[in-house]
C-alpha cells in the first residue's frame, strides 16, 4: 500500500511537471520531493530526466542533509551541478527587474595604429595600438553608477577541452575565458573613448617605438573593483562608481594557443 501510494505521488509529481514549461529540478524541489515520501530511485531518475539547476556550496548540501536528502542524491547532485557552471559561465549583471543578464562579448571590429606617422616624425614617439568596437553605445544597458558583476569560472576543464569543444563557436554557451582563468583579478576594466564621427569605440591595447614595445592595458587607465568570492568559481565584482559612459572588462591573462584575445565584454552605464 505504502509503495502504491509513493507511486501515485510520482505520477501526480511528473503529470504537474508536464504542464510546467521547461520545468528546472532545483535544490527546493529535491527536499519537496523528500518530504512528499519519494525514494532514492524516483529522485535520482526525476534529476537524470529532467533540466537542473542546483547550488552545491557546502552550506546549501548541508541544508538538504539536514531535510533528510540521502548521500546517494547528494552525491549526483554536487555531480549534475557542474553543467550548471559549464552552461553558466561569463560575466553577468543584473537589470532593473532584478533578472540576471549575461554580458556577451563584442568583436574588435578593427585597429588602429599610428605607426607611419610615427617612422616621419621621430622614432622616440610612441605609436599608439588601438582596438576598436562598432558603434558607439553597448548593448548591455546598465542603468546604476555602481553596478554588481557576477563572474563565473570553470577552471576545471583543460585547455585541450577549451579547443575540442568550441567547434560550434557560440561565445553565448562557450567562454574559453572562463575556463582558462579562475579569478576576476586577470581581467581589466576600463573606460572606452568613444568616436562619434566614426560610429566606434576604443581603446589602447599597446604602444611601440622603434626602441621599445609593450602590449595590454597600461595599468593607470586600469579602473578599481572590489571582488568578493561567493563560491569557489563564482565572484562578486563591485567597480567603483562608474560615470555615464563606456566601459568594458578584458581578458589579460594567458591565451590558449591556436586563439587570440578579439573580444571584450562591453557595457554601457546610462
Amino acid at each position: 500500500m505504502k509503495s502504491i501510494k509513493k507511486l501515485f505521488l510520482f505520477a501526480v509529481f511528473v503529470i504537474t511537471s508536464v504542464g510546467t514549461a521547461q520545468e528546472t529540478i532545483t535544490n527546493e524541489s529535491v527536499i519537496q520531493m523528500v518530504e512528499l515520501g519519494f525514494d532514492d530511485y524516483m529522485i535520482i531518475d526525476k534529476i537524470n530526466t529532467s533540466d537542473v539547476k542546483f547550488d552545491a556550496s557546502i552550506s546549501a548540501l548541508g541544508a538538504m542533509k539536514n531535510a533528510g536528502v540521502s548521500s546517494e542524491v547528494l552525491s549526483l547532485i554536487m555531480d549534475k551541478s557542474k553543467q550548471n557552471t559549464m552552461s553558466k559561465t561569463g560575466i553577468y549583471y543584473t537589470d532593473v527587474n532584478g533578472d540576471d543578464k549575461l554580458v556577451q562579448p563584442s568583436v574588435f571590429s578593427g585597429a588602429n595604429s599610428n605607426q607611419v606617422a610615427q617612422k616621419l616624425v621621430s622614432g622616440l614617439i610612441n605609436s599608439k595600438q588601438k582596438a576598436q568596437l562598432p558603434k558607439t553605445q553597448s548593448n548591455n544597458v546598465i542603468r546604476q553608477s555602481q553596478p554588481e558583476f557576477t563572474f563565473i569560472f570553470d577552471p576545471s576543464v583543460t585547455q585541450v577541452d577549451n579547443m575540442q569543444n568550441n567547434q560550434g563557436g557560440d561565445t553565448g554557451i562557450f567562454n574559453w575565458w572562463f575556463r582558462m582563468a579562475s579569478n576576476p583579478n586577470e581581467f581589466v576594466l576600463v573606460k572606452l573613448t568613444v568616436k562619434e564621427n566614426k560610429n566606434l569605440r576604443e581603446v589602447i591595447t599597446g604602444k611601440s617605438s622603434w626602441i621599445t614595445s609593450s602590449s595590454g592595458i597600461d595599468p593607470k587607465y586600469a579602473l578599481n573593483f572590489a571582488i568578493e568570492e561567493i563560491e569557489g568559481n563564482k565572484f562578486k565584482v563591485t567597480p567603483d562608481a562608474l560615470e555615464p559612459g563606456e566601459y568594458c572588462f578584458i581578458y589579460q591573462g594567458q591565451v590558449p594557443q591556436g586563439r587570440e584575445n578579439q573580444s571584450v565584454f562591453d557595457f554601457s552605464i546610462q
